[in-house]
Parts: structure tokens; sequence; C-alpha cells
């Protein structure tokens, strides 16, 4: 037992010199890392005072800084002194401070340590960077700023050449133009000014603006003098060339209609006379503008002029032939006239033939009173040639329009008289084949008619009665017979499919009734449907009842019997069996 005791004591002693030994190389280690910390602090902080800020701020104090600069300027030495004096000192103090400590073993306070003075040294290297920046900042406004100022000087030389040698291109623009030029220079003569003190932060605001003025100066010298030229030189010498053309063609006898074209030359020189006026506010931009709607008024005038000048040949090349073709369309309407008068004492028209004769007529008369009236207008020069043309144009439209509407009326009653004439042959032929029919029921002497044909032959006889009457009037009314027949003529061929049903079933029926006979002794069924249909036959009158009553029965007795008498009877008449229902087979 003491034994055992013994040896777990040795264990834990062990353990306890194991753990010890760990611990003692972790402290070993970090301490280690916080002195190679404290050596890149150490190369960072001396690469930073190698930086020559001295040198840069002695340069930039050079520069005669003032105003807002010199203010920036002083507070970047102030920035110097604190990096140098302060800053610096700390840094080496808390390095210095940190490499001692860093051999005790007091972990916790080594780390907050090392975090001070790394912020620290990343404070100072931004506030030395920033320093930096701004030092060649000032250094590189200045530079640019001087530049700026022989620059602008030159421009602002040629722009004043440019107006006093080409003062006659800008018009009433030029007073303005200088003296914006003038505003110019003096801005330009304190920038000039502020940038030699140093107070650049102020000159870069006049900057700024002299920049703006200067491209707008520049904008207005350029576009004013294509403007002007156009108000002084173009546009006078078309209106001038307008008055010219204009007293040219009124020696001529032109004439242009409700176009006042003196006024509108003198809206013109108006026009040119407020432009100028906009010109010397120094608003070439919307001179250019009314410019261009100046422009378009002389076009205007030019094709007013140009159109009575484009339309004088025509006009007189179109006379006669307006002329002949009125006179052809009159005698048209003369002989269309004429002839529907003729036409309507025989027949009814029943689509305003004659009352839209008359109104092409009246068409063809104020037609042809313009007419005489532009040629009157022409042999007293008073005439507008443009109008006088656009009526030849529209008379030309009208009067062939008026044309294809006369032979439209022409052609829709030539044929009166020919439809006439086949409506009586077909009358003539209607009336034939009723009594045909008539005959042919005759023929077959049968017991009597059954009254369903009876009427349907009485209606047809009576339409064509009808139409015969129709055919009697003094005025004959062509459409309603044309109807009349197309009606007569399919109810005649109905007519006829029933006489030629009556006649078959008839017929058909008096011979099944016939064979029948041979069965009645021996099939009493067939017997009994004899004596009916011989009833159907006889005193009823229907034969097609009477014929499928007895054809029944015999295709019950017989079959096949019905379709061979049947296909037999047709045979013998040289037609075809009609179909039949499945329930007489």
């Amino acid at each position: 037992m003491w034994m055992k005791d013994g040896v777990n004591m040795v264990a834990v002693l062990i353990g306890i010199v194991i753990l010890a030994i760990i611990v003692y190389a972790g402290v070993l280690v970090y301490q280690q890392r916080i002195r190679r910390q404290v050596t890149a602090l150490t190369a960072k902080k001396e690469a930073m005072v190698e930086i020559p800020l001295e040198e840069e701020l002695h340069l930039v104090g050079q520069l005669s800084l003032t105003g807002q600069s010199a203010d920036q300027y002083d507070e970047l030495k102030a920035d110097f002194v604190d990096i140098n004096e302060n800053r610096f000192v700390r840094i080496d103090e808390q390095l210095t401070q940190l490499d001692a400590d860093s051999r005790g073993m007091n972990l916790l306070q080594l780390n907050q340590r090392l975090t001070k003075v790394t912020t620290l040294v990343d404070q100072t290297q931004e506030l030395i960077q920033t320093v930096q920046g701004q030092l060649t900042h000032l250094q590189e406004v200045d530079k640019q700023h001087r530049q700026a100022v022989k620059e602008l000087e030159q421009e602002y030389q040629g722009l004043r050449k440019t107006l006093l040698a080409k003062n006659f291109a800008f018009g009433p623009s030029i007073d303005g133009l200088e003296e914006q030029l003038s505003h110019i220079e003096d801005n330009f003569d304190t920038f000039s000014r502020l940038t030699d003190e140093g107070d650049h932060e102020r000159a870069a605001d006049v900057l700024t603006q002299l920049q703006e003025d200067t491209e707008n100066l520049k904008a207005l010298i350029k576009a004013t003098p294509p403007v002007y030229k156009d108000l002084t030189v173009v546009f006078p010498d078309q209106v001038k060339e307008l008055r010219a053309g204009y007293d040219q063609l009124t020696a001529q006898d032109f004439k242009f209609g409700e176009a006042d074209v003196p006024a509108l030359i003198k809206a013109i020189e108006d026009r040119i006379k407020e432009n100028l006026d906009t010109l010397s506010q120094l608003r070439p931009d919307d001179a250019k503008v009314v410019n261009d709607r100046i422009a378009k008024q002389i076009d205007q005038v030019y094709d007013v002029m140009q159109t009575e000048i484009d339309a004088k040949d025509p006009v007189e090349a179109n006379l006669d032939g307006v002329a002949k073709f009125i006179a052809h369309a009159q005698n048209q309407s003369h002989t269309l006239l004429s002839e529907l008068d003729r036409l309507g004492q025989n027949y009814t028209l029943d689509h305003q033939e004659l009352e839209t004769a008359r109104e092409l007529n009246e068409q063809l008369r104020s037609i042809d009173g313009i007419y005489q009236k532009d040629v009157q207008d022409l042999a007293a020069k008073t005439a507008t040639f443009s109008q006088v043309l656009a009526h030849q144009q529209q008379q030309q439209k009208d009067v062939q329009q008026i044309e294809e509407q006369q032979g439209q009326i022409m052609q829709s009653v030539a044929g009166l008289a020919d439809e006439e004439r086949q409506a009586r042959d077909t009358l003539q032929q209607f009336d034939f084949n009723l009594h045909s029919l008539r005959r042919q029921v005759e023929n077959i002497n049968l017991p009597g008619i059954p009254q369903d044909y009876l009427d349907y032959f009485f209606v047809v006889r009576d339409e064509v009665a009808q139409l015969a009457k129709d055919m009697d009037q003094p005025q004959i009314d062509m459409e309603r017979i044309t109807k009349q027949l197309l009606i007569i003529q399919t109810d005649l061929d109905t007519l006829q499919e029933k006489t030629d049903d009556l006649i078959d079933s008839a017929e058909l029926a008096e011979q099944l009734l016939q064979y029948a006979n041979r069965y009645q002794t021996s099939h009493p069924d067939v017997a009994a449907a004899s004596k009916k249909a011989s009833d159907l036959f006889e005193t009823e009158h229907q034969y097609a009842k009477a014929l499928e009553t007895i054809a029944t029965v015999l295709d019950e007795v017989e079959p096949g019997s019905y379709k061979r008498l049947e296909d037999a009877y047709y045979q013998s008449k040289g037609k075809t069996a009609p179909h039949r229902d499945d329930t007489t087979d």
C-alpha cells in the first residue's frame, strides 16, 4: 500500500514539472515575439524619420502663401512639430519600455502596451502621409495656377484681337461681347493677384468661374457671326430677290389668290429686325432658331410664286381638253336622259336611274360653270393659275367618275327590251308546261286526283296567270318579272316531280294489286292488304300509300318481288328507279 502511494506521488510531481516546462517555454516564445514586433515597429519609426518632411515644408514655405493657403501651411508645420518633437519621442519611450518589459512575466501588460504603441505608430504614419499629400497639393496647385495665368493671358489676348479685327462680323453683339471680355479680364487680374500672393484657395474659386465665363464667351464669339451674316447679307439678298420676282410676275399679270405676297415679305423684314435685337442681347442660340423660321418663311414665299409659274403652262395646255371632256359628258348625259325617258314609258325603273342621271347632269352643269368662270378670268387676266389648275384637275377627275356612272346606268337599262322578250317566251313555255302536266295526269284515267296535288297545281297556275297579267301592264317592272320567273320555274320543277311521283305511284300500285291476286286465296294477309290498298286507290286517291301498303305485304310473302316489279316498270319507261327506304325491301 505504501509503495502504491509513492508511485502516485512521483507521477504527480513529474506532471507538474512537465507543465512548468511547457508554461516556461510558452512565456519565452511570447517574449521573443514581443521583441520581434518591437524591432519591426522601431524600423517603421526610423523609416518615418527618414522622410524629408522638413525639406518639403521649406520648399512650400518659399511660395509666400497667404490667406487660407497660409493657414493650411501653418497647420501642416504644427503637425510636423508634433510628429518630430512629440510623437517620435513617445514612440521611442514606449518601445524602450516594451523591450525592457518583454523580459518579465507580466504577459497581459505586455500585450496592452504593444497594442498602444502599435496604434501610435500607425496614427503617426497616417499623419505623415496626410502632411506629405497636402504639401504636394499646395505645390501642384501653385504650379497649376501659375500655368493657368500664362495660358489665360494668351487666350484673352487672342479673343481681344478677334473682337478688334472682326468687329464687323458681330454686328450689334460687339458691345456686349467686349463688355464680357472686359469683365473676364478684371476677374483674371484678381486671379493673377491671388496666385502671386499664394492665396490658392480663393484663387481656385475665381479660376472656376473664370474658365466658365471664358468658355461662354468663346461660344458666343463662334456662334454669332453666321447668325449675323444671315440677318444682314443672306436674308436681305433673298428678300430683294423676292420683291424683284414679285414685281416681274405682277407685270406679267400673275395673280396669287389669297396670298398677300407684299405683306409676307414685310413680315420677313420685320422679323429680321427683331432678331437683330435678340442678337444684340447675346442670345445667338435663340436668334438661330428664329433664323430657321425666317428661312422657312422665305421658302414659302418662293413656293407661292413658283407654284403660279409652274401652273401657267399646264392651265393653258388643259383648256381645250377639259372643254371637250365636259362637252362629251354633257352629250352623253343628254343621250342617257332621253333613253331613260323613253324606257320609263314602258318599264318601271326601280333603282332611281332617272334621278341619278339628273343629279349627274346637274353636277356637269356646275362643273361647266366653274370652267366657264375660269376661262373668263383667264381672258380678263385676273385668274390665279394654281387655282385654275386645281379646278382642272378636279374637273377631270369628277367628269371621269360621272361618265363611269352614266355608263353603268346605261348598261343597267340597255337589256330591258331583250329581257322582256325572253320573259314573254318563258311565260309561253310555262303555260305549255302546265297544260302538258295536266294532260299527263288526265291520260292515265285515275279515279280521282289527290287534293294536295290539286292545291299545288292551282298555286302554280295562279302564279303563271299573275305573271301574264303583270306582263300586260303599260309599265313593266322587269326586276319583279325576273323574280317571278325564278319562283315559277322552281315551282314548276317541283310540280313536275309531284306529277311524276303521282303517275308512277298510281301505275305501280295497279301492277302490284294485279300481281297480288295470285296470293289472295292462299295468304289472308295479302287479301287484307289488297283490300286496304284498293280502298286507298279507288276511294281516297292516296296512290303512294296504296303502293306502300301492297308492296310491304308482297315483300313479306315473296321477298324481292317489289324491287323486281319496280325495276321492270322504270326500265319500260326508260328511267332509273328512285331510291327506296329499307322498309319496303
